[in-house]
């Protein structure tokens, strides 16, 4: 059962080196050297302040003083060193800080490059990341998580990626693999000593039970990924219905600014509409879409065509229906073809219909209707729209309620790899059920906690990691 991993205890012969800060103006500009070679080259152009030479500075040391290219001054700069195995990467590390100018740091980085006797070249995007996987200073799954925490598009997404990166993902599936070894060795064990009796050994119903717990762990799992996603992806949600009824009106006003154009004049949205906005602490993509109607415009229907494709897309459909004229036969039909689940109707322009029609939202739907979600408000006035964002939360929170106290943020090639360990656990699971041979069985349970490596990079092939960090930008 022992996996041949891919890390490499082999030193990494050559020195990379990358500014690791965003390209542009500003305060500063950090330049990363990581490798056998870096206090070395940092030695070359670096003189502290003080005169002390550079390869008497301490390791985690931050010193101020100069950079000089071919004994010229360039900048100010503050020289970072970390010792190995200590730093980001698990090499050598020495970072230098400079003013964030774009110039200066091109011209620091080819000067660094370009120093005679020493092997350095400029690293290949997530590089550093990589060394530090290999090195054995984080799993697959926290560097990964780097990404996600650079890339965060809001506190939430932010906070779940930090804890990604410190471990919390890696512990839950050590968790889940070191179930699936525990099983696997009773059996291993009863197959190669059928005659045996062994007092460890818990019996086929109590490993078919603990094959169904790590089964349910790990659709807890994906349950939380699938939370986790809207922190990353946003929740997308659909203003949908016939022309005229106050879409472009909500959506101004969730957004407070007219950013659609409204007018009473019928079909004025002719295309989609999309703003992302965090709506009650979750990151949501609102798009107003044309009124659905029968039109002779090709230019009307080709919008009326997008919005049918936006909302069979969507997360959630507002589906708005104008209050005053009441709901009408195409509204019932468009709404037959929408899923309950996902919908919310909008009883809009309240201030506009007859005091009877708010007192009783849902006697303004035909029976059919009557267990969908709804609402009545209206688009102009702030205190409905804080209704509606209450509405779209609650659903938020019903349609992802199954998830655990914990979330994760996984990425295609992580939540790939979970459904898999899920299936082969299921298979597994199932096997016992049925009381089918259990050297049957081994193969799934084998199956389900190769998947769950591919998670942490210990059951991945060397190319494949290698992939992986190049889609990393280029410095971390």
């Amino acid at each position: 059962m022992r996996e041949q991993p891919t890390r490499t205890s082999d030193p990494v012969k050559d020195t990379i080196a990358a500014v690791i800060t965003a390209p542009g103006t500003g305060a500063m500009g950090a330049l990363r050297l990581s490798g056998p070679h870096a206090f070395a080259a940092a030695a070359l152009v670096f003189r502290s302040k003080s005169g002390r030479a550079t390869e008497a500075l301490s390791g985690y040391s931050l010193t101020f003083g100069g950079v000089y290219l071919e004994g010229s001054f360039l900048d100010q700069a503050l020289l970072l060193k970390m010792k190995a195995p200590h730093s980001f990467t698990g090499e050598d590390v020495a970072e230098l800080q400079c003013h964030g100018g774009m110039v200066v740091m091109r011209r620091l980085m080819e000067a660094v490059t370009s120093l005679q006797g020493l092997l350095i070249r400029p690293a290949e995007p997530g590089e550093f990341s990589q060394r530090a996987f290999l090195n054995g200073k984080m799993d697959l799954s926290q560097a990964e998580a780097v990404m996600e925490l650079v890339s965060a598009s809001n506190p939430r997404a932010a906070f779940i990626a930090a804890g990604q990166l410190a471990g919390g993902l890696s512990r839950e599936i050590k968790r889940l693999r070191e179930g699936i070894l525990m099983v696997l060795a009773e059996i291993e064990v009863e197959i190669d000593f059928p005659d045996e009796e062994w007092s460890g050994s818990a019996g086929a119903a109590t490993r078919r039970d603990s094959v169904l717990r790590l089964l349910d762990e790990a659709a807890g799992l994906i349950a939380s990924s699938d939370r986790g996603r809207i922190y990353r992806e946003g929740i997308r949600v659909v203003f949908y219905g016939r022309p005229n009824v106050g879409k472009s009106s909500l959506l101004n006003g969730i957004l407070r600014e007219p950013r659609a154009i409204v007018t009473e004049e019928p079909g004025t949205t002719r295309d989609v509409l999309e703003e992302q906005i965090l709506l009650k602490g979750i990151p949501v993509i609102l798009t107003d879409t044309a009124g659905i109607r029968e039109t002779g415009s090709q230019a009307e229907q080709a919008g009326v065509d997008r919005a049918k494709e936006m909302a069979a897309r969507a997360d959630l459909i507002v589906y708005v229906v104008d209050l005053p004229e009441g709901m009408q036969k195409e509204d019932a039909l468009l709404l037959a073809e929408l899923d309950k689940e996902k919908t919310i109707i909008v009883l809009n322009k309240q201030d506009l219909a007859p005091p009877e029609a708010g007192r009783d939202e849902y006697g303004m739907l035909p029976d059919a209707f009557k267990e969908w979600a709804c609402c009545s408000l209206c688009a102009l006035e702030p205190e409905s729209l804080e209704s509606l964002a209450d509405s779209i939360r609650l659903f938020i929170d019903q349609r992802y309620s199954g998830a655990p106290k914990e979330e994760f943020l996984l990425n295609s090639r992580q939540r790939d790899a979970l459904l898999r360990a899920r299936q082969a656990l299921a298979a597994a699971a199932e096997a016992l059920t049925k009381e089918i041979p259990e050297d049957v069985v081994a193969i799934d349970l084998k199956q389900a906690w190769s998947c769950l490596g591919e998670l942490t990079g210990e059951s991945l092939q060397t190319a494949l990691v290698e992939t992986i960090f190049s889609k990393f930008c280029l410095g971390k």
